[in-house]
């Protein structure tokens, strides 16, 4: 029975002497090694051994020889803990102090044992003040003996779990730490100074594109600051628990950015808007990921899941930015052409990171830095491409404005051309045109004035005509009969009345144009000049005076109600001023709003009849030999309510009267 226990145990005694024999050997010119012998793996998938249970016979037989040509320890996505172990011995002329570095963070735990010492329990998940090294990665010294010793890791991780061993001497050890920080502030110096550029350019510009640009760098730069053990360090100390996290969660953020400024950038809403619909539920699909992230401990999701689809979301979405901007450049876009390198570059670096984290590609520098890599180029020829499309843009606009100048100038040599025989056929029109407006006008002036007198205009010209019948009659009874002289009379009352008939149709006229209101644009200055010219031909005892100041806008109006209000206005300023003072036409303009002021010096209004003034068929003196029937301002009011607008009157008695119509600006 004592036989067959020795039996079974010599196999386990011949694993340790071969162990021993494979130890890894240093040499005193041996500076750092990365390819270490003997290198072994146990794969705990309980999570209950502990370093007395592996370093026990029956289950250090167990442990999987590592071979040299797969690469660094990559187990892929996994939830068991994994035992690493390696033998190490020194040459009698080599330093004793060593220091072994695992330069990869993204482990939740890292436990190192060496034989004789207290066993260092750090990880990301635990504070930074458990580490031996203030160092981004994990670092631990050693003292090597000339014999060889067995020295364990235990590693846990919620990402691609990953074991990269490099030994190092300890002043070069220091060096190195050097080198790479230098390379890393350089790395996210650029970043950085990238970000602030293009934050200058999307405040300045106020284009979308440089803001989402923005975001995305500033969130890809937290990402890999807290990939590459930066963030615990600088940022959030103390915060294992979301260091555990940051860096997923920040580059899902950056992926979500990213989405959007691709759809800004490749204007796929206006040229595929399906591919528009896929960035918009990619991005989506990022954001929920971010915060199944954050909530996980809360909802008990499975962090190892989230991640995994991260990385199986990446390669379609970007799949989706590379086939869109092949679509788009496709169409004859060449500001997609660096848009489409950089992306295509940081697409590979997510396919090569991804294929490495599947254990589809083995582990080494090159493969576990691709991201980072491939993002330095890519931010790199983003920033190109966003200033490319703006020197295309400004080539575009400049090339718009040359051919607009040039249709200009050809119009005006058409225009030029044609210009002599316009003049004779508007010369040979304008008079005919000045006759029938001027018989428009009067027309107007008349109806506007018939209403609230027309008892009293209908009761003279048929006072006229019975008074000339009886005169008819009694000179009659004379026999001194003045027959031509009292039909002139007659004549003359009877073409009143029709006069006054006439324009009370035109007043009903002038009322269903107002139910019909049809604003449009109207020029303001251009078209003011023309409504005073047009009415200097009809007010020549008056000098009518135009102002327009030099930045107004132009109004949105009916122009036909517009014109009968003004009408009104300067025949009223003309009307009530003496012959030869001037009547100015000038525009004002307020916050929101724009003004036409008519402003004469005749007789002025008393300010008790300021309201007044503006009610139908109302005149302030009935008396008054000026002819009018009380409706012009009254139709003047309504015009002015119709437009939404308000009508303001500064007059004194003696002192004229200005009239200012104030129409909304939009």
């Amino acid at each position: 029975m004592r036989f067959f226990s020795y039996f079974c145990i010599l196999p386990v005694f011949l694993l340790g002497l071969l162990g021993s024999a494979s130890a890894a050997v240093l040499q005193a010119q041996t500076l750092s090694m990365s390819q270490l012998a003997g290198l072994a793996v146990l794969e705990d998938a309980s999570g209950t051994l502990t370093i007395d249970d592996v370093s026990r016979s029956d289950i250090a037989g167990q442990f999987q020889v590592w071979a040299p040509d797969r690469g660094q320890i990559n187990v892929g996505f996994t939830r068991s803990a994994y035992w690493v172990r390696v033998a190490l011995q020194r040459a009698s002329d080599a330093p004793s102090n060593w220091v072994i570095e695992l330069p990869f963070f993204q482990l939740n735990t890292v436990d190192f044992y060496a034989p004789g010492a207290k066993a260092v329990k750090t990880g990301g998940s635990r504070p930074i003040a458990t580490r031996p090294f203030l160092h981004r990665f994990y670092a631990f010294p050693v003292e090597v003996s000339t014999e060889p010793r067995m020295y364990y890791l235990r590693v846990t991780s919620n990402h691609s779990l990953t074991v990269p061993l490099t030994l190092w001497q300890e002043q070069p050890f220091r060096h190195q730490i050097q080198n790479t920080f230098i390379l890393q502030a350089l790395y996210f110096g650029g970043l950085f100074a990238l970000l602030i550029y293009n934050l200058f350019l999307a405040v300045s510009l106020r284009d979308l594109r440089f803001l989402l640009y923005t975001l995305f760098v500033g969130n890809f730069a937290l990402g890999m600051l807290a990939g590459n053990g930066l963030g615990q360090m600088y940022l959030w100390p103390g915060r294992g628990e979301f260091d555990g996290i940051a860096g997923t969660f920040f580059l899902c953020l950056a992926g979500s950015f990213s989405m959007l400024f691709a759809d800004r950038f490749l204007q796929t809403a206006r040229y595929l808007p399906w591919a528009s619909r896929g960035f918009q539920a990619c991005a989506l699909i990022y954001l929920v990921n971010a915060l199944a992230l954050v909530t996980a401990p809360w909802h008990g999701l499975p962090l190892p899941g989230i991640v995994i689809f991260i990385f199986l979301v990446t390669l379609p979405a970007g799949a989706l930015v590379v086939g869109t901007g092949i679509q788009v450049r496709r169409l004859g876009h060449r500001r997609v052409r660096f848009f489409l390198l950089a992306w295509l570059i940081l697409w590979l670096g997510a396919i090569t990171a991804t294929l490495r984290a599947f254990e589809l590609l083995p582990t080494n520098t090159f493969t576990s830095y691709s991201l980072q890599i491939s993002s330095a180029f890519e931010m790199l020829l983003l920033a190109l491409a966003l200033a490319d499309v703006v020197h295309l843009e400004r080539q575009e606009r400049e090339s718009a404005q040359r051919e607009a100048l040039q249709a200009n100038q050809r119009l005006l040599e058409s225009a030029r051309t044609s210009e002599e025989r316009l003049e004779r056929e508007v010369k040979k029109r304008t008079v005919a045109l000045e006759r029938a407006l001027d018989t428009e006008t009067r027309l107007l002036e008349k109806y506007l004035r018939f209403g609230a007198l027309i008892s009293h205009e209908f009761r003279n010209p048929l006072g006229i005509v019975n008074s000339q019948i009886s005169l008819l009659r009694k000179e009659h009874q004379m026999g001194q009969l003045n027959l031509e002289k009292r039909l002139d009379t007659m004549a003359s009352a009877t073409r009143r009345l029709l006069s006054l008939f006439e324009t009370w149709l035109i007043g009903d006229r002038l009322q269903h144009a107002m139910q019909d209101f049809e604003p449009q644009h109207i020029p303001l200055a251009a078209w003011l000049r023309g409504l005073v010219d047009a009415q200097t031909a009809y007010h020549d005892s008056h000098p009518l005076e135009l102002r327009i100041t030099r930045a107004v806008s132009d109004v949105w109006a009916d122009e036909g109600l517009l014109e009968v209000a003004l009408v009104n206005l300067i025949d009223n300023a003309c009307k009530y001023s003496r012959a030869g003072q001037p009547v100015l036409i000038e525009t004002r303009q307020k916050s929101g709003w724009i003004g036409i002021a008519v402003t004469d010096q005749g007789c002025g209004i008393d300010k008790s009849n300021h309201t007044a003034v503006f009610e139908d068929y109302r005149r302030v003196s009935p008396e008054s030999t000026i002819s009018g029937m009380g409706l012009g301002l009254a139709f003047v009011r309504r015009i002015v309510d119709r437009h939404q607008g308000e009508l303001e009157l500064k007059s004194a008695l003696g002192e004229g009267s200005s009239f200012c119509l104030w129409l909304p600006h939009k």
